[in-house]
């Protein structure tokens, strides 16, 4: 007998099992980074790499159509594996951020302290500043002439 690898009797393939037969095969759903449900679907058009958010889903099939570019849903009771209709909000952006905003206002004291942080930091002029510090430390480091 020879190696392992020269048996006739035996499929090999440098690729695994695949979808329905692989170890990790989940029925087509996972729940992604952010908490939310992922179907297979790889014909829809707003499918990310053959996967649709299964809230949009439930609303769609709901409404018998595919959701506008405006158009948002919303998790009631905020947990977003809770995909019954009944837990779900059509909505437009600036409402599902109004919705999300309700009841979350910043304290006088916290408002302050994040005027001091921006007045100290300014992340979007930290890059040019830096640059024009070095600029500056090289220019004093040279000897004059």
């Amino acid at each position: 007998m020879g190696l392992a690898s020269q048996r006739k009797d035996v499929k090999w393939s440098d690729k695994g099992p695949s979808g329905e037969d692989s170890a990790n095969y989940a029925g087509g759903k996972y729940i992604d980074d952010k908490g939310y449900v992922r179907v297979l679907k790889t014909d829809h058009p707003k499918n990310i790499r053959g996967y649709a958010y299964e809230h949009r889903l439930v609303m769609e099939e709901y409404l018998n159509r595919y959701l506008q570019p405006w158009e948002t849903v919303h998790h009631i009771n905020e947990i977003k594996v809770d995909n019954r209709l009944d837990n779900l909000f059509l909505c437009s952006h600036r409402e599902h951020s109004a919705i999300h905003k309700e009841g979350h206002k910043a304290t006088a004291a916290h408002k302050e302290k994040m005027r001091e942080n921006v007045k100290k930091n300014k992340p979007h002029t930290m890059k040019k500043n830096y640059a024009q510090k070095k600029v500056i430390e090289n220019r004093l480091k040279r000897p004059h002439i």
